[in-house]
């Protein structure tokens, strides 16, 4: 995205406006901007990173939203147009109509680590798809040994970049987030591993003022259909969201269901009334995740015996 499109309403007439999207433009864009702007624009990955940077070393209000609410705030209005232009306006009457929270970046050695953590993961992902090609050349008896020779180099390789940035990503000595890694390691069925991830993608616990807000982060939140008494479809966790970490919950509850004694109750609940066993470990998941933001917002330790003693 080379080009950043601005829309604004001055006097019931819209003003447009296009930017590059390079730091010393939009830096003086900004420069000019009256002081009572709140600027409002859609999540693009890296691409919008630039524009979010330059706001907070400008102390600029700044709401980021995703694109699924734009794209929903747009159907509402019966937009039919899509351009850049037409997105632009759609921005600013979502900022006039819904008037958002400002959103708060996360301090810069936290979003460091979370680079690291999406490179290392990817790495991991292709890591996999070598493995698969030699096992799949292991069945062929005329495999060419040029090119198993080549994927165990490629193999090696990923290996010791995959073994470098997991001694970075996971070396982690903030007082802050030791005391919340402790707390995480008192629950049953989190593991070292999975207590790190969790902090990492929720930047130690503070993007989120709820454990609803935090479940549907992660993409355990069950969606519901339903519209007088016809229509009730029972709820699929959505496919958005964070799926890595979706993922390492969703290991950990298999542990949980075994340890955990209300994850092990909940499981159990739920097969005896016939629910399948995937759609049980969801739950017992969604139950972790409530359990691990309580834990650290309460900063008491977890209790396994809580309520058999209650």
């Amino acid at each position: 995205m080379d080009k950043l499109h601005v829309a604004y309403q001055s006097s019931q007439q819209w003003q447009m406006q296009e930017i590059t999207n390079q730091i010393a433009d939009i830096t003086y864009w900004l420069e000019h901007l009256p002081l009572d702007f709140h600027v409002v624009f859609e999540y693009t990955g890296t691409y919008s990173h630039r524009l979010a940077y330059c706001l907070t070393l400008a102390q600029k209000p700044f709401t980021i939203i995703t694109p699924s609410q734009s794209k929903g705030f747009s159907d509402s209005l019966k937009k039919q147009a899509k351009t850049d232009r037409q997105d632009a306006k759609t921005l600013a009457l979502f900022g006039v109509a819904m008037q958002p929270e400002p959103t708060e970046l996360i301090d810069e050695s936290m979003h460091q680590k979370r680079q690291l953590y999406q490179h290392y993961y990817s790495l991991k992902i292709q890591k996999q798809a070598i493995n698969n090609q030699l096992h799949a050349l292991s069945f062929d008896p005329r495999a060419n040994l040029k090119v198993v020779e080549g994927l165990q180099q490629q193999l090696a390789f990923y290996q010791s970049q995959i073994n470098d940035f997991h001694q970075q990503l996971f070396d982690i000595n903030d007082d802050d987030v030791a005391s919340i890694k402790e707390l995480l390691l008192s629950i049953k069925g989190i593991g070292e591993v999975v207590a790190k991830e969790l902090i990492l993608a929720t930047n130690g616990f503070k993007n989120f003022s709820s454990s609803k807000k935090f479940a549907k982060f992660v993409g355990l939140a069950p969606t519901v259909r339903q519209s007088g008494s016809s229509v009730k479809k029972t709820g699929k966790i959505p496919r958005t969201a964070c799926s890595t970490l979706r993922a390492s919950i969703f290991s950990a509850a298999r542990s949980a269901a075994r340890f955990n004694n209300d994850c092990k109750a909940l499981f159990l609940r739920l097969r005896a009334k016939g629910k399948p066993y995937k759609v049980a470990l969801i739950a017992v998941a969604h139950k972790l995740l409530r359990q691990a933001f309580a834990v650290v917002k309460s900063q008491v330790a977890f209790d396994n015996n809580f309520n058999l003693a209650k």
